[in-house]
């Protein structure tokens, strides 16, 4: 009974004091959730919009607004974490999901349709960061870089009293990969298991022709066959914060 109660007493000495090694003997694994907000640039997809204006201007409440800021959530695991000299290095992998809405109401005598537009990115991504310590408590990320996988949609839908919704989704026929570069910083909550990161940085993406399942191709307005040959030309600065959760290996 006595070496069981030795063997506890090392296990629990030994996660008490895993951080003093350095992140635990071999480093540490985790995950992490959080929120991110994304720019980029789309001129296709907002000239489609500004026609939509002019076309419809007679019937709509209010005209829609330009499509250029997605957010959304966004998970991730910490393959392993570990210290060296003064530095820390993590290789990482994330899931991030982010959407741009916009509404419309149209009159039409007494009725009134809705249509929604929405842009949808969503990627994935492999990336190492690089950070200091500048305190115990405050660690900075001097660079974080990754590569990234990315998707992208754009929805029409159109709703009318008494009618089933008319959806039309047109999508990236293949991912595009991208990196994004980004600095932060990251408060320990709890020694160096729960964390709490924000950064901003920049990525990098590009979209050509979008279509939907049945080869529909995405034209630059709602009157015109003319397909829109870039839908989503670049990315462009981002911000995110996340809850960091590691276990000492």
């Amino acid at each position: 009974m006595k070496k069981y109660f030795f063997i506890v007493f090392l296990l629990i000495s030994f996660g008490l004091h895993a951080q003093d090694f350095g992140f635990g003997c071999l480093g540490l694994v985790g995950g992490f959730a959080g929120y991110g907000v994304q720019t980029y640039q789309t001129k296709g997809i907002n000239d489609r919009i500004d026609f939509f204006n002019a076309a419809h201007k007679d019937s709509l409440d209010s005209p829609l607004k330009n499509f250029g800021q997605a957010a959304g959530f966004r998970f991730g695991i910490n393959f392993f974490e570990k210290r060296f000299s003064g530095f820390n290095i993590t290789f990482k992998g994330s899931y991030q999901k982010l959407s741009e809405k916009n509404k419309a109401i149209m009159r039409s005598g007494a009725i009134e349709i809705a249509k929604t537009f929405e842009v949808k990115i969503t990627s994935f991504g492999l990336g190492i960061d690089l950070g200091t310590h500048i305190t115990e408590m405050l660690n900075w990320k001097i660079l974080k870089a990754a590569i990234t996988y990315s998707h992208a949609d754009f929805i029409e839908s159109e709703d009318r009293p008494g009618q089933l919704t008319k959806k039309d989704d047109y999508k990236s026929k293949k991912a595009n990969i991208g990196y994004s570069l980004a600095t932060g910083f990251v408060v320990y909550l709890i020694g160096n298991y729960i964390s709490l990161e924000g950064s901003a940085g920049y990525n990098f993406f590009h979209f050509e022709q979008l279509e939907m399942d049945d080869g529909t191709v995405l034209s630059v307005n709602e009157q015109s066959a003319q397909p829109m040959p870039v839908t989503l030309d670049n990315g462009g600065l981002a911000g995110s914060i996340q809850l960091n959760f590691n276990f000492p290996l």
